[in-house]
């Protein structure tokens, strides 16, 4: 895991991020349950249901059957996730 220090607003603002690789997994959502329960220190059992933040199943297909360099970045609970076709996953805690 990696601290990143930025400014914003004037104020100083330390977020942690996370990068792994969802190709590990057999389903893209399932690596990004795990990786953001990871992040913020939880049980995957303890997160919101990933499809009231974004379709888990439109996640998976737009990931494994992207030919090309496809990226999506979206809000999961208290973290930002970004995934690309080529395997990233970035989770960005501001906590």
């Amino acid at each position: 895991m990696t601290v990143d220090n930025t400014a914003s607003g004037g104020t100083e603002v330390e977020a942690q991020r996370t990068r792994s690789d969802w190709t590990e997994f057999e389903r893209p959502s399932t690596a990004v349950v795990v990786a953001v329960a990871e992040a913020i220190d939880v049980d995957t059992d303890q997160l919101p249901v990933l499809n009231e933040y974004v379709d888990g199943d439109a996640l998976d297909t737009l990931l494994r059957e992207s030919d090309a360099g496809v990226e999506v970045s979206f809000a999961y609970d208290s973290v930002t996730v970004r995934a690309s076709s080529d395997g990233e996953l970035v989770v960005t805690s501001h906590r």
